[in-house]
């Protein structure tokens, strides 16, 4: 009986991974406009937000694709965590974005590291006046 108990929370521990959760909830965020500066933030919850290239340098936690309609990301501030994912920039030209923002989530001492991975689409459409 005592084995169980001890082994018991060995169990629950281990089983305690992090999941990330995302503001806005949905997939697809707000158009965008040829020509209008775009803005647009994603937060993400559910534990530090982790995101390195292969030499150990952090990088934001996603990219855009294309990459050549005029829209980029960025950490909303300095902060040390990272949960706050901006896109902005002035859009070139129409189309649609997909913007994927993925990496890791910090564990602690009780909890694992977690990972995440969401896609999210913007529409850029062209402005009235062009044809």
């Amino acid at each position: 009986m005592g084995k169980f108990f001890l082994v018991l929370p060995l169990f629950l521990l281990s089983a305690c991974s992090l999941q990330a959760e995302f503001t806005p909830e949905g997939v697809v965020l707000n158009d965008a406009t040829v020509g209008i500066p775009y803005y647009n933030q994603i937060n993400i919850f559910g534990g530090v937000v982790l995101s390195y290239d292969l030499y150990g340098k952090q990088v934001v936690a996603g990219d855009i694709h294309p990459d050549n309609l005029g829209l980029h990301l960025q950490y909303c501030d300095d902060n040390e965590f990272n949960n706050c994912i901006q896109i902005r920039g002035t859009p070139t030209k129409a189309g649609i974005a997909k913007v994927r923002v993925h990496g890791g989530l910090g564990g602690g001492m009780l909890s694992k590291s977690g990972e995440f991975d969401k896609t999210y689409t913007i529409t850029v459409k062209d402005s009235e006046g062009s044809s």
